[in-house]
């Protein structure tokens, strides 16, 4: 197909010019993504701003908060605290009432572009809304539904830097000039100077980025001995080669068990806790027996494992997985779909996806 670039049409492939200035364009949307250094209230203000007048609603009030925790709990508070006043709810007045931290916070928000006022957000924020217990006191059971559902109001900021440097590069490296890229921008300028929101009709409550992001060379968030993420409040997440996990499981890994991984629902946070553990152990704590080897690590093999809650053993699938490395997954004795025996590995991979022994054929290229 012939390449064509307008101001309105791009089509046709990339060139290897082009091909060369995306991948610069990639690396600095990354850079972007695994941003550390502190928010700027000047950039991310006006940015959110534009986004509210974009979609034609009115100026918010622009609340900078210092980690996704604090955000999600006083998005609940603030938004039921909205709901109740506009309702004119004795709710509202219970919770206007209950404690004036709020009403400091509100007076304190109003300009979020002055410094001084940003950092009277962050302690009045922080002092009211940093766990459940103080949202339920500012804003009573209505508040921690509201913050259960923060993520029907929220956006990824710079964690969402993959859709934004696509959209981006087509006018930025394509040469596309359309009429939506200036309402664009300011959802563009938001990714890169702020990380997640929460968006109200009244207010916009904004994360700081991170304190530091670990990752591993695949750019996977990962840290053997400690947080992969940290803000500066001191909130945490923990990741093993891109898997949430535990933090139990980072900081006392000697002590983590086979039997306490393998009682783990997911299979993804399973398969992490296993490598946490090491194969050679969670086979040795459990007594590991190959019941059949297909002989090959894509279907893998059926082993059988003594759980001590039961009183039988319990039959296991080690596999290699592309996505996960190996997995091991628990199988019943009995196939539930053809109620079959299940005593190979191959009539186990059957089980696992709902076929029928008779009609499963295992793929010969898996991704």
């Amino acid at each position: 197909m012939k390449i064509i670039r307008t101001k309105t049409e791009a089509k046709g492939g990339i060139t290897p010019q082009e091909k060369a200035k995306l991948d610069l364009y990639a690396k600095e949307w990354i850079a972007i993504a695994l941003r550390t250094a502190p928010i700027e209230a000047e950039k991310i203000v006006p940015a959110i701003e534009g986004i509210y007048a974009a979609a034609k609603l009115k100026k918010p009030r622009v609340v900078i908060v210092p980690s996704p925790r604090v955000m999600a709990f006083a998005y609940g508070a603030s938004a039921w605290i909205w709901h109740c006043r506009k309702n004119k709810s004795d709710a509202a007045t219970r919770a206007a009432t209950v404690d004036a931290t709020y009403d400091a916070t509100y007076a304190a928000t109003v300009d979020a572009t002055d410094a001084a006022t940003v950092d009277a957000t962050y302690a009045a924020t922080n002092a009211a809304t940093y766990d459940a217990k103080q949202c339920f006191t500012l804003a009573g059971e209505g508040g921690i539904r509201c913050a259960k559902s923060w993520g029907r109001a929220y956006q990824g900021g710079n964690m969402w830097a993959g859709w934004v440097s696509y959209l981006a590069a087509f006018r930025d490296v394509l040469g596309l000039d359309l009429p939506e890229h200036k309402k664009f921008k300011h959802y563009e300028d938001a990714a890169r100077h702020g990380g997640f929101r929460v968006m109200h009709e009244e207010f916009c409550i904004v994360s700081d980025f991170p304190e530091f992001i670990k990752i591993d060379d695949g750019n996977r968030p990962h840290c053997e001995n400690g947080p992969s993420h940290k803000w500066r409040d001191g909130w945490a997440l923990y990741h093993w080669h891109g898997v949430k996990v535990p933090k139990e499981w980072i900081l006392n890994s000697e002590k983590l068990t086979a039997i306490e991984v393998l009682k783990t629902e997911d299979v993804e946070q399973r398969a992490a806790g296993c490598e946490i553990v090491g194969w050679e152990k969670i086979e040795k704590e459990l007594g590991a027996k190959i019941i059949n080897d297909s002989g090959s690590d894509d279907i893998g093999k059926l082993i059988e494992m003594q759980l001590p809650e039961l009183s039988n053993s319990g039959l296991f699938l080690k596999a290699w997985c592309p996505r996960n490395g190996w997995i091991y997954e628990g199988v019943p004795h009995v196939s539930d779909v053809d109620q079959l025996p299940i005593d190979t590995a191959l009539k186990a991979q059957a089980w696992r996806i709902g076929d029928r022994q008779d009609e499963y054929v295992h793929p010969t290229v898996r991704t």
